[in-house]
């Protein structure tokens, strides 16, 4: 999935899906989710490709040594009410997103990729 607005948008019921070996390149939202259980978007040590994962690689394995989540609670915030998002790039939110960061008992469940992918994965292609 590249360049769209949305990635992927899953709502409550949306619930053990198997999200793995794919790619999200950039994207204004790699992912919309909106409910409140816990997702893991990796199967088999494996997760996904993300374009805007910042995370390093120290063992050359090409995954991830740092989980990657693509939604905190100031973004569950903004879609709730999205007249906010004249506040989105305010000191008060940069502090919200660090303070979050730094205490991540105050995040709240989401999409977290646990082997977040250094490359994309190879294509698949099929055979006429």
């Amino acid at each position: 999935v590249s360049n769209a607005e949305i990635g992927i948008h899953l709502t409550a019921g949306s619930e053990n899906n198997i999200i793995a070996k794919n790619t999200f390149i950039k994207n204004q939202t790699q992912v919309k989710y909106v409910a409140t259980r816990k997702q893991e978007w990796s199967l088999d040590a494996q997760g996904n490709y993300w374009s805007d994962y910042l995370g390093w690689d120290m063992n050359n394995d090409q995954i991830g040594d740092t989980y990657f989540e693509p939604n905190d609670s100031i973004d569950k915030l903004l879609w709730k009410f999205p007249q906010a998002k004249m506040l989105m790039d305010s000191p008060a939110v940069l502090l919200l997103r660090y303070i979050q960061k730094q205490f991540p008992v105050l995040k709240s469940p989401g999409v977290r990729d646990s082997f977040p992918l250094m490359t994309p994965p190879a294509r698949k292609v099929a055979s006429p």
